[in-house]
C-alpha cells in the first residue's frame, strides 16, 4: 500500500509539475510529498524528476516510469469499477446445492424465474442430502433441511418442516387405520434409509407432551424420498415423511394423514447456507432474496411452516 501511495504522489507531482499542487490535492505537506518522491527514486536507483526553483520536469527514465505507473493505476480503476458493477449487477456462474427432494420438487422448477430476471447469470446446480463442504467444493449457496455447524458459514433460516404420518386411502380402506403409534407394528410400512449410512430412520410421535422415537419394521425401504412418496401413493403402506414431501399429495387426496393426535411438534429447520464473507456478492444476494420469496409462497401453499 505504501508503494502504491508513492506512485500516486509521483504521478500527481509529475502531472502538475509541482510538489505544492500535488500536496494540496493529496492533503499532504509539500515537504512530505518531496520526501516521498525522493524515497521512491532511492528505491529505484534512478532520478525521476528534475527539480528547479520554479517547476518539475520528468527525466527520460521518469517519463518511461510515468507511463507505466499511469497504466497500472488505470488498470486498478478498471478492476475496481468491474468489481463494483459485479456487486450491483449479478453475473457469472452461481454454484448451488439443494437437498434432493426439496430442491427437485420446489426450487429447481422455479429457478427459471430468477434466470429470466438476470440473463448474465449461469446456474450450476447439484443435489445432495449429505452435508457437503461448501468452501472445499466451491459452492456459493446451499439449501439444507436440518442444521450443520461450521463457523465459516453463514445461515439464514427460511422455514420449518414437521413429520407427517400418512398412507393412501386405498391402503387404509383395506388394512384399517391405526389408532396409536404402536399399532403401526401390525401394518405394512415403507421407510426412508439414509444414503450416507443405509440406516433406516425411526419415526417421531408425541404422547402426553413427550416425544417418542419409534423404530419401524418396514418391508420396503428407499434412500430416495420421491420413490417413497410414489410407493405410498400407489398403496404400498404407511410412511412418515417431512411435510414438504407429502403436502401436495395430501391436498390432492392421494394420501391421508393418520395419527394426527400423536404428531411430533419437533420441527426440522430449512436454511440457506453460504460461505461467511464480509461482502456478499450480488449473485448470492439475489438468490437469498429469491429463496426468501419462494419460501413465503410455500408457506402460503401450506407446503412448509
Amino acid at each position: 500500500m505504501d508503494k502504491l501511495k508513492s506512485l500516486v504522489i509521483f504521478l500527481r507531482s509529475a502531472q502538475h509539475q509541482s510538489f505544492s499542487e500535488a500536496a494540496r490535492q493529496l492533503s499532504m505537506s509539500p515537504s512530505a510529498v518531496s520526501r516521498a518522491v525522493a524515497r521512491l527514486e532511492d528505491d529505484l536507483g534512478i532520478r525521476l524528476l528534475q527539480r528547479t526553483t520554479r517547476s518539475l520536469t520528468l527525466t527520460e527514465d521518469g517519463a518511461t516510469f510515468y507511463q507505466r505507473c499511469q497504466q497500472i493505476l488505470d488498470d486498478l480503476e478498471a478492476i475496481e469499477l468491474e468489481v463494483k458493477q459485479s456487486q450491483s449487477q449479478p453475473k457469472g456462474t452461481l454454484r448451488l446445492n439443494f437437498s434432493i427432494a426439496l430442491g427437485k420438487m420446489y426450487i429447481a422448477p422455479r429457478l427459471t424465474t430468477l434466470a429470466n430476471l438476470y440473463p448474465e447469470l449461469i446456474f450450476n446446480v447439484s443435489f445432495s442430502d449429505r452435508m457437503i463442504d461448501l468452501i472445499e467444493e466451491g459452492i456459493d449457496a446451499t439449501v439444507r433441511v436440518g442444521l450443520g455447524s461450521d463457523s465459516r458459514l453463514a445461515m439464514q433460516i427460511v422455514g420449518t418442516t414437521y413429520p407427517i404420518t400418512c398412507a393412501a386411502p386405498s391402503y387404509l380402506k383395506q388394512a384399517g387405520i391405526p389408532d396409536t403409534p404402536t399399532a403401526i407394528d401390525r401394518h405394512r410400512c415403507v421407510n426412508f434409509v439414509l444414503p450416507q449410512s443405509g440406516r433406516e430412520i425411526s419415526w417421531k410421535f408425541e404422547q402426553d407432551e413427550q416425544e417418542t422415537i419409534l423404530p419401524v419394521r418396514s418391508y420396503l425401504q428407499f434412500d430416495y424420498a420421491e420413490a417413497l412418496l410414489e410407493a405410498a401413493i400407489g398403496g404400498a403402506g404407511i410412511i412418515q415423511a417431512p411435510k414438504y414431501i407429502v403436502a401436495k399429495a395430501i391436498q390432492q387426496g392421494q394420501l391421508k394423514p393418520i395419527l394426527e393426535n400423536y404428531a411430533s411438534k419437533e420441527g426440522t429447520v430449512i436454511a440457506i447456507v453460504y460461505p461467511q464473507r464480509k461482502y456478499l456478492s450480488a449473485k448470492v444476494r439475489v438468490f437469498l432474496e429469491f429463496m426468501t420469496a419462494l419460501m413465503r409462497d410455500l408457506k402460503r401453499e401450506n407446503i412448509v411452516d
